[in-house]
């Protein structure tokens, strides 16, 4: 009996030393997961958001990491499908147990995501995600990105009164679901500023061909064509307009941000005009100092640098504000959520921000125009 006793004993000693080994184990770091496409097409989002993330932990982990513990990421690629970002968050919760998650850049893998991520009670900040009512009703769903409420509206503001354009065509990728967002953003804002939209037309995310759309708004007399969707098919439209010898330029979001867009388009994207949630062009100290700073880590400076590099600091203020230790939490992960909440004017390098009472950002837009420099290169510059 005696020797039964100190087997079972054994056992149990056992038992306890591995589990509270297990428990160190998970605690010795702070871990937030992000997730978006780093290959495929558009994965100049997903690894441009990466690059910000990882400069702000290399920063937060010299500055002794969060709670005494050193912060890490960890990262997949979701390569633009929705199915594999629920595919990602789900192992990021349930494999990796993270505090919280750098999300997908685009809106629609964002709405794919944010149930699972906000009954886990895990939070989600996107640095891209612009469409209409991404978090409403998931309160640990968070973006850091200008509104395209708030960015439509004030470009075609800007754009009527600085350059006096009152006409616009509107084309449309009707299968993304942050280009019919956004149309409906701008398309509201000509109306409410006087403008007139007098041609509109629709394309498909992934078309190669865009001759029939421009053929068809040919005979109508515009200022501006506004396309709400991706460089990519933006940068096909351009070309198609040249062709057509339509000199009207090109007006839309932060989707048309990327070098590709006139790498591909050449000088059709000239006078191209697009609004962000940030500019590399800002003389603010922040920026400036973060542009070299990225640039030293081989990564470009642009808003999906910026706004990554922002939510991790976001993500690391409201986690020692709220005392978090162990990720696994769940109670821990909702003080999280709770300091996230209530942020206000946060000092970011994309501008100074707040948080709604639905998660929103709430920050002023940048507006830029691509034009060609005297060295032959095509360059950005903002305008207001």
């Amino acid at each position: 009996m005696h020797t039964f006793l100190i087997t079972v004993l054994s056992v149990l000693s056992a038992i306890f030393f591995f589990t509270a080994c297990e428990k160190k184990k998970v605690a010795e770091t702070i871990d937030f997961g992000v997730q978006g496409p780093e290959t495929g097409e558009i994965a100049v989002y997903g690894l441009q958001t990466l690059y910000g993330a990882q400069l702000a932990v290399k920063e937060i982990n010299a500055d002794g990491g969060i709670n005494g513990k050193p912060l890490r990421i960890v990262h997949y690629d979701s390569r633009g499908d929705k199915q594999e970002a629920v595919n990602v968050a789900q192992r990021l919760i349930n494999v990796d147990k993270v505090c919280a998650v750098l999300g997908e850049p685009t809106s629609g893998a964002t709405f794919a995501i944010r149930s699972i991520l906000n009954e886990s009670k895990t939070v989600e900040i996107s640095a891209g995600a612009t469409a209409k009512d991404v978090p409403t009703a998931h309160p640990f769903v968070f973006r850091n990105t200008l509104l395209d409420d708030d960015g439509g509206p004030a470009t075609i503001d800007f754009l009527m009164k600085t350059k006096g354009w009152k006409d616009f065509a509107i084309i449309t990728s009707v299968n993304n679901d942050y280009s019919v967002g956004l149309s409906e953003s701008f398309r509201k804002a000509i109306a409410d500023f006087g403008g007139t939209v007098v041609a509109e037309q629709s394309i498909n995310d992934k078309d190669t061909n865009v001759s029939a759309q421009v053929t068809a708004m040919k005979s109508k007399k515009f200022d501006a064509v506004v396309y709400s969707g991706y460089y990519q098919e933006a940068s096909l439209i351009l070309l198609e307009l040249r062709k057509q010898g339509i000199p009207a330029p090109l007006v839309g979001g932060d989707g048309l941000q990327s070098p590709e867009l006139y790498n591909v388009a050449k000088d059709a994207a000239i006078g191209t005009v697009f609004f962000a949630g940030f500019s590399t062009f800002s003389p603010d100290a922040k920026v400036v100092a973060f542009n070299e700073k990225i640039k030293g880590e081989g990564a470009d400076s642009d808003m999906f640098a910026a706004q990554g590099y922002d939510a991790i600091y976001l993500l690391t203020n409201a986690a020692r504000a709220a005392g978090v230790t162990d990720c696994t939490d769940p109670a821990q992960r909702t003080k999280l959520r709770d300091e996230l909440a209530v942020v206000k004017n946060f000092p970011g390098v994309s501008g100074e921000m707040s948080f709604d009472a639905e998660g929103n950002a709430v920050k002023k837009p940048f507006i830029q125009e691509v034009y060609k420099g005297e060295d032959g290169n095509y360059k950005l510059r903002l305008l207001n």
